[in-house]
C-alpha cells in the first residue's frame, strides 16, 4: 500500500500554538485587565486612574516578556508550587548536615603516610 514511501502528516499550528492574548498568557492578561479597569473606573480620583493605566501598560508588558520566554509560566509555577510537599528541593533548614562522605580516592596526605 505505502510501500517505501513516507507518510506526511500536516498539524495544523493552532493545535500546538498556546493560547495568548495579545501576546500574554490569557487568564493573566484578563486579570489584569480587570484590576486596571476597576483602578480607573472605580476609584473615583485621579491618581488611581493613573495607577490603573500603569498597570494596565506596564503590567501588560510584564506578561508579554514573561510569555516570550515561557508562554505558559502561570501553570509551570502553579504545579511547581504544589510538588514541594512532595518532592522538596533541598532539606529542611533545621535539618542536621550531612555526614562527610569520604572520596575513594585516597587523598596525597594518606598515601604519604
Amino acid at each position: 500500500m505505502n510501500e517505501g514511501r513516507r507518510r506526511l502528516n500536516i498539524i495544523h499550528q493552532s493545535l500546538v500554538r498556546p493560547i495568548l492574548l495579545a501576546g500574554a498568557e490569557r487568564p493573566l492578561a484578563i486579570a489584569n485587565w480587570i484590576a486596571s479597569a476597576a483602578l480607573i473606573l472605580g476609584g473615583g480620583q485621579w491618581y488611581t486612574a493613573a495607577l490603573g493605566a500603569l498597570l494596565a501598560t506596564g503590567g501588560h508588558w510584564a506578561l508579554v516578556e514573561a510569555a516570550k520566554v515561557d508562554p505558559q509560566f502561570s501553570r509551570v509555577y502553579i504545579r511547581h508550587y504544589r510538588y514541594q510537599e512532595r518532592y522538596p528541593a533541598r532539606a529542611c533548614v533545621w535539618a542536621p548536615p550531612p555526614e562527610r562522605i569520604r572520596p575513594t580516592v585516597p587523598t596525597p596526605r594518606e598515601m604519604r603516610g
